[in-house]
């Protein structure tokens, strides 16, 4: 009876939720966005892109894919900050006043902005999303593995590493003919003693790269505990990546970097397997499961989840139900790392005193807009606007369960 409640609660929160998604798309494209630019075929045409994207998933690549992050624009903080803006001087070129609608849209678009982009504001928000990831992180020691299995360690990869250029596999090509000048000059060609500087470089890390660093600790970790650790090192295709013929997915996808990253850190190429078809969480979480099946591996019904401290929640909360609901008992072991901020003083309580607890002082920087700001800010809402996408595809529970 307890379950049949909370089904019936769950299911009235997402039909509530979809309401209020229903309701705001309905202002923006009818209300705020100008009535010429809604033609019957474009409406129909994003209204189609919706349905199949809550129904099949976010496209990634391609025109639908292109079409979707069109639609995903009013769907993020910078994004309607920017329409409210567009809308608002778009009323000062046509009749040179605004209304009062426009004064209206510039009194929330401005503040807003200027509130996200206070370092302050970005590091609050931060710190109180990032307090999820550290509730429910634990080491992997605390979970007993049964006989016979080895401990997984899931990387969720994407955006980690930069596209960059390779060692070259084909032979040096003739001199290149003097270009014709045009109205810009050409670029400058590449010394012939400078490709292999610029070719010969590690894995390019970027903002989330500890991730793979982390995740390199974690399976020396394990090493020493003797669990026989494998990495599964899950990312999607890169989109923006012209691929050559003969070039497979998993010659150009995220993954195959990560790994090779990780073998140059001493990670044996035999306890790494890639997943190159998962740029979203929920792609990662069917993708593990169906990995761990076909191959046959023994993992215990655990799994050690290595993500960002502010999706880790989400992650977490994914992958335990896309394995519960195939009927595969698991422990999800979260452990958080890409950290932007520190835990409150108080927090440390029983845990660390004197000189162990390393805190942040407040700055007068800190009070002044900044891009990085701006940027964490939308990070931190961007996360929450996807959990509410995820419990609305039915992906994740709202509230928190042990895990």
């Amino acid at each position: 009876m307890i379950l049949l409640v909370t089904d019936v609660f769950v299911l009235l929160t997402q039909v509530l939720l979809w309401v209020v998604v229903g309701l705001f798309a309905w202002y923006v494209l009818l209300r705020v966005l100008p009535r010429p630019f809604l033609g019957g075929l474009v409406l129909l045409l994003l209204v189609g892109v919706a349905a199949f994207t809550f129904y099949r998933g976010s496209p990634q690549e391609g025109l639908v894919g292109d079409i979707f992050r069109i639609i995903a624009i009013p769907f993020s903080p910078l994004g309607i900050i920017l329409i409210l803006l567009l809308v608002a001087f778009s009323e000062l070129l046509r009749g040179g006043k605004l209304s009062r609608t426009g004064l209206v849209l510039l009194r929330i678009a401005i503040p807003a902005l200027l509130i996200l982009s206070i370092p302050a504001v970005s590091y609050f928000l931060a710190q109180r999303a990032e307090a999820e990831a550290i509730d429910i992180a634990r080491p992997a020691a605390t979970a007993a593995l049964p006989p016979g299995a080895r401990r997984v360690i899931v990387a969720l990869a994407q955006d980690t590493t930069q596209l960059q250029v390779r060692p070259r596999s084909q032979p040096v090509p003739a001199a290149p003919a003097l270009p014709t000048p045009g109205l810009f000059p050409p670029p400058a060609q590449i010394p012939a003693g400078a490709f292999p500087v610029l070719a010969d470089q590690p894995v390019q890390l970027t903002e989330r790269g500890d991730i793979l660093t982390y995740t390199n600790q974690v399976y020396r970790e394990e090493r020493g505990r003797g669990t026989d650790p494998i990495v599964i090192v899950s990312a999607g295709s890169r989109p923006e990546r012209v691929r050559k013929a003969g070039e497979t997915n998993d010659d150009v996808s995220e993954a195959a970097d990560a790994r090779r990253f990780l073998q140059g850190l001493g990670v044996p190429a035999e306890d790494i397997i890639a997943d190159p078809n998962s740029p979203t969480v929920q792609n990662s979480a069917v993708n593990v499961r169906e990995q761990l099946r076909r191959r046959g591996i023994n993992f215990g019904n655990q799994l050690v989840l290595i993500s960002s401290a502010i999706e880790m929640n989400r992650a977490a909360l994914t992958f335990n139900r896309e394995f519960n609901s195939n009927n595969v008992p698991l422990t999800v072991i979260p452990r958080p790392t890409n950290f932007f901020t520190l835990p409150p003083r108080e927090a440390f309580r029983g845990r660390a005193q004197g000189r162990d607890v390393v805190e942040r002082n407040l700055q007068i920087a800190d009070l002044l807009p900044s891009i990085d700001a701006l940027s964490l800010s939308s990070k931190v809402i961007n996360e929450y606007l996807t959990s509410i996408y995820y419990f609305l595809r039915g992906w994740i529970r709202p509230v928190r369960t042990t895990l």
